[in-house]
């Protein structure tokens, strides 16, 4: 009888000890996977087709936090009305941002942009926010790729640093069933 509740018993431990390195370990998992994607990554879903054809409405998109922001970035950041949306940066500190007698966007006087990778357009209206002048210090002027219909720095005017999220990383594109 000894041995049989012996053997029992270290088998009760072992079983009680495997429980205890599972609960340990998806504890550290889940909190390593919160601490990434609080503070390196996040995740999105693309609320418009303001990016079209880079980036589809319902696209997942996953994007990391950057230190740096260059002109073509393709960025997530909050409107001043506290939506997401996703906009590629057209315009970053010093540049001058215009609009031409025909209402024409234009940055450091060339008009904005002769998207030639895609072939969408040819030019860019200004827009209904006077975004005309220098672009500060923190500032950005963010432009949807699909321009003829984009809620952008057109409609928000230019957006500060602290309301750009991060950088598209990669999308995982829905497709319909």
């Amino acid at each position: 009888m000894d041995r049989i509740d012996a053997g029992i018993e270290r088998k009760t431990r072992l079983v009680k000890q495997l429980r205890h390195d599972a609960v340990i370990k998806v504890a550290g998992f889940a909190i390593a996977l919160f601490v990434t994607f609080r503070f390196v990554f996040g995740v999105t879903l693309a609320p418009t087709n303001d990016m079209f054809p880079a980036i589809h409405q319902g696209d997942l998109v996953i994007y990391y936090r950057p230190g740096r922001i260059i002109n073509t970035d393709v960025v997530i950041y909050e409107t001043p009305d506290g939506s997401m949306q996703i906009g590629r940066v057209e315009g970053t500190e010093g540049e001058t941002v215009g609009t031409t007698d025909g209402g024409l966007l234009t940055v450091n006087g060339n008009i904005q942009p002769v998207q030639k990778r895609s072939g969408l357009y040819d030019e860019t209206f200004a827009g209904k926010k006077n975004i005309n002048g220098e672009v500060r210090r923190g500032e950005f002027l963010i432009l949807g790729d699909r321009r003829e219909t984009a809620e952008d720095s057109r409609s928000f005017g230019l957006i500060p640093r602290k309301n750009i999220k991060g950088k598209a990383f990669t999308i995982i594109r829905r497709r319909p069933l």
